[in-house]
């Protein structure tokens, strides 16, 4: 009875301490659009980062002034950049590749994931963070409770999304 008692109890605390753990978040939204800041001080570069659905990424962007009004538009292996009601076709193979583009693509790609449980981590407040690797660079994601992003990080690039 005792050795019973025992292994019931052994049970409880397993299952117990496994429902700490949380459930993983679900997955980003479909679209989204946030703030994306890349490189620091008079250099850096403003866009919208926006995913209309999952591969298919548009940066718009803003500032500095020489680029504001260029439009990236990213799906698979297709790059279209449009400016003033001009539109280039480019191969992806014509993009950095180590480059914030890149990166990018590569690491929506791995949200929209199942998330690994070593990579992902429970913030305060109910979010999430996860980190990984895209494009040879190590980012971290902030998901909210819901799974929707809500910053992207890579410091190796100066990139910040959010």
């Amino acid at each position: 009875m005792k050795r019973i008692a025992a292994i019931a109890a052994c049970m409880a605390l397993v299952v117990g301490l496994s429902a700490c753990a949380g459930t993983p978040p679900p997955p980003p939204p479909q679209s989204f659009t946030a703030r994306l800041t890349l490189g620091a001080g008079e250099s850096a570069q403003q866009a919208a980062l926006i995913q209309e659905r999952p591969g298919v990424l548009r940066l718009e962007f803003s500032s500095p002034a020489p680029l504001a009004g260029f439009v990236l538009r990213l799906e698979g292996e297709a790059v279209t950049l449009d400016y003033g009601g001009m539109r280039a076709n480019l191969p992806a193979g014509d993009l950095p590749q180590g480059g914030a583009a890149a990166l990018l693509g590569q690491a929506l790609a791995q949200l929209a994931q199942p998330a690994p449980k070593k990579s992902l981590h429970r913030l305060a407040g109910g979010g999430w963070e996860r980190k990984g690797t895209a494009n040879g660079q190590p980012y971290t994601a902030r998901l909210g409770a819901d799974g929707a992003l809500f910053c992207l990080s890579a410091p190796g690039l100066e990139l910040k999304a959010n």
